[in-house]
């Protein structure tokens, strides 16, 4: 692949602590995508300090910090606070799907993670902000 059709691409930042996850997100989506995975909260952060990531996916669990934790410290920060973020969980208690939306998440998918689902999701994400921020469209809000 063209280093320049590669870089045309959106850039998706994968964050969990389990490598098996992180390998499958991988394969589902790194045919479309540029994918970087992050095991843990400073990976992410380092990644995101170099990179333009267009989405986050966002363990509720990880090692070193809790992913509400972490989705409440990129929506604070100016240049990280309008990246979207979908949470990623085993966990679908409603407490923790709102909580996530309150602090700014657009979506909650839960694990085990399906592809089609997964790739509709995104795919859906990305058309909403592409005809939200599109010239001339009336905001709704």
């Amino acid at each position: 692949m063209t280093e320049r059709l590669k870089n045309a691409r959106k850039s998706i930042l994968v964050v969990d602590d389990s490598v098996e996850i992180l390998t499958l997100i991988n394969e589902i989506l790194g045919d479309a995508y540029n994918v970087y995975l992050a095991k843990n909260v400073k990976t992410a952060t380092n990644i995101l300090a170099v990179n333009k990531i267009d989405l986050i996916l966002l363990d509720l669990f990880l090692g070193d910090i809790s992913g509400l934790d972490y989705l409440a410290v990129l929506k604070k920060k100016d240049t990280l606070k309008d990246i979207p973020v979908l949470m990623i969980s085993s966990n679908s208690q409603l407490m923790n799907v709102s909580k996530s939306t309150r602090l700014g998440a657009k979506g909650y998918i839960v694990k085990p993670v399906n592809a089609v689902s997964l790739r509709d999701k995104i795919y859906t994400l990305f058309l909403d902000n592409i005809q939200h921020n599109a010239p001339g469209v009336p905001n709704a809000g």
